[in-house]
């Protein structure tokens, strides 16, 4: 076990988001979260990344854990190049130009070191942002809808970028999202939350079912 939340409780004024809820992550896994529009997942990540705070319980497993965050958006510094955009998150002052030169051919950005961010198109700056996860060298990545608005091309191209860096490093990954084909194609478990309260009403097991039987599967459940 890699990461354990226990009876975590988590509202807002009158809104309950959490209550009593529980649930384990597991090293070297891809675990994609699904559940509808607004039901507390960016919130359940914000608070395993400690940015937000919740009322009571615990969640187990995070100390001394370096977490990567890509967001829904790519939260580029307009004022600093590809190159810097991803170097900053690096602490050590060792092989810090090979890291970030390795992180950008990681997503097919070589040559685009010196552009900022305004001279980017939406996938290119998703790329970066992606990049800036990887060379931080994370235990855990957590990818709150990373592909959220991208085409299909470009986001075929992320997707393969992102797979080719896991399978090389194989760290823990819990990444929300509403397509079911993303979660189908990239996850071994599969989560489904169901409304608040929130609770998990699904915990499948990728690996050992056939793409048309999982796919039904997250229906049945998303309909619930």
């Amino acid at each position: 076990m890699f990461l354990n939340i226990q009876n975590l409780k988590k509202a807002y004024e009158e809104e309950v988001i959490f209550d009593g809820f529980n649930l384990s992550f597991y090293e070297h896994e891809i675990t994609c979260v699904l559940g509808p529009s607004g039901v507390g997942k960016s919130t359940l990540f914000n608070m395993i990344a400690n940015i937000e705070t919740y009322d009571s319980g615990t969640i187990e497993g995070l100390a001394h854990k370096r977490i990567a965050y890509v967001f829904q958006e790519d939260r580029l510094l307009e004022w600093k190049n590809v190159y810097d955009n991803i170097a900053f998150v690096i602490a050590e002052e060792k092989d810090i130009r090979m890291r970030v030169e390795e992180a950008i051919r990681s997503v097919k950005l070589t040559g685009y070191e010196n552009y900022y961010p305004k001279e980017l198109s939406g996938g290119m700056r998703q790329r970066v942002s992606l990049a800036r996860a990887f060379v931080y060298k994370p235990d855990l990545m957590l990818m709150d809808e990373p592909f959220k608005g991208l085409d299909i091309a470009l986001k075929e191209g992320i997707i393969d970028d992102f797979e080719a860096h896991w399978q090389k490093n194989k760290y823990c990954v819990i990444m929300s999202t509403h397509d079911i084909e993303e979660a189908i194609r990239l996850a071994q478990r599969i989560i489904v939350l169901g409304k608040k309260p929130v609770v998990a009403v699904a915990d499948i097991d990728a690996k050992e079912m056939d793409k048309d039987h999982l796919r039904c599967h997250i229906k049945k459940h998303l309909e619930e």
